[in-house]
Formats: C-alpha cells, sequence, structure tokens
C-alpha cells in the first residue's frame, strides 16, 4: 500500500484486487501462506509488486492476514456472488473501507471532475504538498474512478449497476429448466467456495401441471417444473448456497458441519 499525507490507499484496484481473492478462494480453499501465494504468482515475496497486491488485498478487506493470507467474509461474498445483488452489495462494503476514496467520493458528488479539482481536494484531504500529489494524481486517480461507482456521494445512494440479473422466478417465465454449469470452478469439498452459472436451456422433460419445484432463497426464487433435471438443478443451487455459507463460517472461525451420508461426494451431476 502507499502513502499520501495522512491516509493510506491502495495501487491495485477493487477489481484486481477481487481477482487475486477469487484465485486464492479456487485454488486455496480461501487461506494461502503468503510465501504459498507469491509463488502462485511467479512473483518474488520481497518484491514491490508482491507487496503492493497484498497491501491492497488489505485495504480493500478482501484478505488479511500477515504470514497467512485468508479471504474476508466480504471478500468471499465478492469472489463467490450467488447473484448480482450480492456482488453488488459486497463490492460497495470493499469499497468504502478506503477512507482517502470515501472522502474523495463524498466531496466529489457523481459529476465528472477535471484533474485540477482532483488535485486539490486530495491537497486539502491528505495534508500532503503539491508536489507528492502531482507525483501520485495519475495512480490516485486511475483506482479510484474504478472503485467511485460503489462509493457514497453527497450522502446519496450509491449508484446501481443498470444490468441486473433476473430473479429465478423472472426466469422460469421464460424457460422452465436451467442448466446449472459450475464450469469456472472444479468439484470443490469443505468449505471452498464455488461459482454456479444459472443459463436458459430448452426443456426436454414435461412435468404435469400443478407439480413445481418452489425454493425461495435470499435474492430470489426458485420456480420451476417438477422433473429430474429440475430436481438436479435445484439440488445444485442449495449445494453452491452451502459451499458459500461455509466458507463464510470458516473465515469466522466457526466450526462447518460435515453433509449427511458424505453428500459432497454426491452432488448433482448433469
Amino acid at each position: 500500500m502507499a502513502k499520501l499525507g495522512d491516509f493510506e490507499f491502495p495501487e491495485i484496484g477493487l477489481v484486481e484486487s477481487i481477482e487475486l481473492g477469487k484465485k486464492i478462494a479456487r485454488e486455496f480453499a480461501g487461506e494461502v501462506s503468503r510465501q504459498g501465494l507469491a509463488r502462485s504468482l511467479g512473483m518474488s515475496e520481497r518484491g514491490g509488486a508482491f507487496s503492493a497486491r497484498l497491501g491492497a488485498l488489505r485495504m480493500w478487506g478482501v484478505a488479511g492476514g500477515r504470514s497467512r493470507v485468508r479471504v474476508t467474509r466480504d471478500g468471499l461474498r465478492a469472489v463467490t456472488p450467488l447473484s448480482a445483488k450480492e456482488s453488488e452489495d459486497a463490492r460497495v462494503n470493499l469499497a468504502r473501507n478506503v477512507a482517502l476514496f470515501t472522502e474523495m467520493s463524498k466531496r466529489l458528488g457523481d459529476e465528472p471532475y477535471a484533474q485540477d479539482r482532483f488535485a486539490v481536494l486530495l491537497e486539502e484531504l491528505s495534508g500532503a504538498d503539491r508536489t507528492e500529489v502531482a507525483r501520485r494524481l495519475a495512480l490516485i486517480d486511475r483506482v479510484f474512478s474504478e472503485a467511485r461507482p460503489y462509493l457514497p456521494n453527497d450522502g446519496s445512494v450509491v449508484p446501481q449497476d443498470p444490468i441486473q440479473q433476473p430473479s429465478y422466478e423472472a426466469a422460469s417465465e421464460q424457460s422452465s429448466q436451467f442448466d446449472l454449469n459450475p464450469r469456472e470452478s472444479a468439484p470443490l469439498s469443505g468449505s471452498q467456495p464455488v461459482e454456479t452459472i444459472v443459463q436458459p436451456v430448452d426443456q426436454t422433460h414435461n412435468a404435469p401441471v400443478g407439480d413445481r419445484i418452489e425454493l425461495g432463497l435470499p435474492d430470489g426464487k426458485l420456480s420451476l417444473p417438477e422433473t429430474l433435471s429440475n430436481l438436479d438443478a435445484a439440488l445444485t443451487v442449495l449445494w453452491a448456497r452451502r459451499q458459500l455459507i461455509a466458507a463464510i463460517d470458516a473465515a469466522d472461525g466457526k466450526a462447518t458441519p460435515q453433509p449427511p451420508r458424505d453428500f459432497s461426494r454426491q452432488s448433482p451431476r448433469r
């Protein structure tokens, strides 16, 4: 991490830090040694590039720890979201961990800004001299601009991403069957999180009218005709949710109960 006057700020953007958190979650079950992470990135543990990435993980709140790097609760929600809303909420929480950017966003509002105004605000907020601000201006502007959509501005509501994921119920009106394909992740067990991708596909099996699967989820409702394929789809959704909650509990130091009858080896297959 870098410092400007009275404030510290990350040298690596929020999106890149979340991607690094995703790597830790997928490849190392959410926790890895500092040395192991450096080696997996092909970097020197004592190098500036690695230190900048590690510092950004901590400042954004994606991961914490010293000798061992562990993905945080909000970090897990950002790297393995089950909905667009969950991803949005996690990024809002992470972005607000950088005090300098939060204060800058409140003062700038949601209007475009000129570089000279940005520089003056940085001087006033940080207490740094003009030369130091000029040296850091381009880097801070780049990292801040990326996080700006998730930051508060003039007390107004943080703007939402215009691309919203449709709810399960709305999607089921378009197609009565879903293909849940975790193609971005290998099969996992224990507390390692997974990423589930939901896509509509053509219905190949008919179900009797009135026989439907109704599943209420925190971010929507799954409503499908009761067929074997759709039952597998519902089980996949529930299994992905269990993996996420287990990973969050593990990050909080809570014990994770084992699935009954080793269900992890019997997860739904397409």
